[in-house]
């Protein structure tokens, strides 16, 4: 729960989910306009509480007994929706304190979102709120809808329609919008929801707390979130590890992308670790499932409710029609998944029937004619064997006229803990109705239903928070860490070996004659974070007079180049051999916090974006994960017979670099790039690195 909250969470959810009673604070007689909306969608769909319209002008709204302030209103009230103008708002929140008001929705705007004078109105209504024991939703929320306790606290057109659909999917959203989009869409497709919260600016209650409470919620079995950005990143990882641990699973569907963190970073992890590849870390991290597809958002939940993570990402695809299953097919490929044929036991169970099926990597029943026994056989032996660890079920026309053949196989099929999805290609209402009233997962478009099959068979469990102690990395300063000499003393205080190296701290400096030649010269400076970019690198210097040459030459262009930089000597150093040069990264993404990232290393590591992200701290486990998913790093995994590197060692120092997030002082961005990883046994070393304090 928030600091500032004296509110318990029962009464929160209570109050906000099935209130006792409602204040409609600024309520119109007007029952068109947006401020008249929630009273009148309160009483079209039923809600048994009490309403007290607030209105100081009038003694009805509405034909019901107004009050000209809360004080003078029922005792009954524990949920407030304002909708005053802003500057009203401070007074509204301290008459909600006075009166016990357990939750104030704000529809109002003209806060954080308004610029400086509405961020400090803001931050007076969370100080008022705080000090009275009343928890605050928005400002800028489009308020709260319950299907499932008939409660329609909202300003949303949507609820128009007759009557809301009540189901068991639990929604938050950072758009207010989109709660109408959800409903509307569900309710064609016969969906329903628990509980729906537009979080709006997240002054107070936000995405997290809210996943928390439909964690503990007992009309609500899996939760959806709509994000347009993590704002609470540890409120919102830990909600999703209890929403795990009650069995809840939590899908969020996230739009754009962070440009913030990429205008920060100077290093190349920064630029291609960024927004979304940080975002979908978390999610992975905090065992959250990811839709890319907000069709997939809705029609997901039915196909991971009351399931948990597996292991496995083999598919087998059964279907009536094959051009209709090369569509999900062809999808399920391109994302990475297996698809698995008939194997032996199900060619055999169907060789009984009659029906020989041919090669490939569907189960095609097409030219067996579409008969219930057939299709409900194969699916039975799919679901009951160990080819597959999810089932996709195609059906072609048969779908729109005769639900009974291959439709109904699927409504009465005993999934156990596998995932089975239905996609009826032609539009087939009967069909969709018939299996979302059995429970049954189905999609109307091929692309959703491959999104959300991947979702499901790439979800993991929340990743275990093992305690990592703080790096011992000795002094760290903006003065003797910000240039490469600095940052390679901390990488070697981690434990990753660097590459011999001697520095000049001025041009005329002299030379060691001790060198071991071929050699690389650089320029330090904590203000260049790609020395190529500038001159400043000079490579295969073979003697002392070439080194002078080189040291001359970079300082004029660097000179130019870069004529502010601070230049703080040059770095002469050992020219290393590896097998393959690997990027090692470490950011502190504005989003979601400290994050570990490997690539194939070089200048076109930002090009190809072949990287592995995952929240830090990793161990030396996860970081052989994220070698492992990384294209560019085969060879290093013995790729066509080429010798196997020393990953060992690579996932030492990938871990040991990621535990710069828990440094003092704080860490803001570090790389290693590249790090040249050399056969089995033989370890790894630094050639190039920075870091970056925040």
């Amino acid at each position: 729960m928030s600091k500032t909250s004296k509110v318990s969470l029962d009464r929160l959810a209570g109050a906000l989910f099935r209130p006792d009673g409602v204040a409609l604070i600024g309520a119109s007689d007007d029952p068109a306009k947006n401020t008249g909306r929630p009273q009148r969608y309160l009483a079209k769909h039923g809600f048994a509480g009490s309403v007290a319209p607030i209105n100081a002008r009038r003694d009805l709204v509405q034909e019901v007994p107004a009050f000209p302030d809360l004080a003078t209103a029922p005792d009954t009230i524990d949920h407030a929706f304002v909708m005053v103008p802003a500057p009203a708002v401070p007074e509204v929140i301290r008459q909600c304190a006075d009166k016990g008001v357990a939750v104030a929705t704000i529809y109002s705007d003209g806060f954080a979102e308004s610029g400086a004078d509405g961020l400090e109105r803001q931050r007076e209504i969370v100080a008022i709120a705080g000090a009275g024991g009343v928890r605050l939703i928005g400002p800028n929320s489009m308020g709260v809808i319950s299907p499932a306790n008939r409660v329609a606290l909202s300003v949303n057109a949507v609820l128009e329609m007759e009557r809301l659909v009540p189901g068991r999917i639990g929604v938050v959203s950072q758009s207010g919008t989109i709660l109408g989009t959800l409903i509307s869409r569900g309710a064609a497709r016969g969906i329903g929801f628990s509980h729906m919260v537009s979080v709006g600016n997240e002054c107070d209650l936000g995405v997290g707390e809210i996943v928390d409470l439909l964690a503990g919620d007992p009309d609500t079995d899996v939760i959806a979130l709509f994000l347009e950005g993590v704002r609470d990143a540890e409120a919102l990882g830990e909600a999703a590890r209890r929403a795990h641990e009650a069995g809840k699973p939590v899908i969020a569907h996230k739009l754009g992308r962070s440009k913030a963190g990429r205008q920060l970073a100077q290093s190349h992890s920064g630029a291609i670790a960024g927004g979304d590849r940080s975002v979908g870390a978390f999610f992975r991290h905090h065992g959250i499932l990811r839709a890319d597809m907000l069709e997939t958002l809705f029609e997901m939940p039915a196909l991971v409710a009351g399931r948990r993570p597996g292991r496995g990402r083999r598919v087998s695809v059964v279907t009536t029609t094959g051009g209709g299953a090369a569509t999900v097919a062809d999808r399920l490929g391109a994302l990475g998944l297996d698809l698995v044929g008939p194997g032996k036991v199900l060619r055999e169970r169907l060789s009984a029937l009659g029906v020989d099926l041919g090669g490939g990597p569907l189960v095609d029943l097409t030219m067996a004619g579409t008969r219930k026994e057939v299709y409900a056989a194969a699916l039975e032996t799919l679901l009951a064997g160990d080819d597959c660890d999810a089932v996709v079920a195609v059906v072609g026309s048969s779908g729109q006229f005769h639900p009974e053949l291959a439709v109904a196989p699927i409504v009465e099929a005993d999934t156990g803990a596998k995932f089975l999805a239905a996609f009826i290609a032609p539009d087939a209402p009967e069909s969709l109705r018939r299996l979302t009233a059995a429970g049954k997962a189905c999609f109307r478009t091929p692309e959703a239903c491959a999104d959300a099959v991947h979702a499901a068979l790439t979800w993991r469990p929340p990743v275990d928070i093992a305690a990592t102690k703080a790096p011992d990395i000795g002094e760290m300063s903006r003065d003797n860490a910000t240039d490469e000499r600095g940052a390679s003393r901390v990488f070697a205080a981690l434990g990753v070996e660097q590459t011999r190296s001697v520095v000049l701290p001025n041009a005329d400096d002299p030379v060691p004659a001790d060198l071991p030649y071929p050699v690389a010269v650089k320029v330090l400076s904590p203000d260049i974070a790609h020395k190529a970019d500038v001159g400043g690198i000079r490579l295969g210097v073979g003697n002392v007079d070439e080194v002078r040459g080189a040291v001359a030459d970079i300082r004029a262009a660097v000179g130019e180049t870069a004529p502010q930089a601070r230049i703080t000597g040059y770095l002469v150093q050992a020219m290393e051999t590896g097998q393959q040069e690997v990027l090692v990264g470490f950011r502190r993404d504005p989003e979601v916090g400290p994050v570990a990232i490997v690539g194939a290393g070089g200048v076109l590591t930002e090009i190809y974006e072949d990287v592995a992200v995952r929240l830090a701290p990793v161990d030396v486990a996860m970081a052989r994960e994220m070698i492992d998913e990384v294209k560019g790093l085969a060879p290093l995994r013995g790729y066509r017979g080429a010798p196997q590197g020393d990953l060992d060692a690579l996932a030492r120092a990938i871990a040991a670099l990621s535990t710069l997030a828990l440094a003092e002082p704080p860490v803001a961005e570090a790389e290693i790039n590249p790090l040249l990883v050399r056969r089995e046994g033989e370890g790894v070393v630094a050639v190039d690195g920075l870091i970056r304090l925040a």
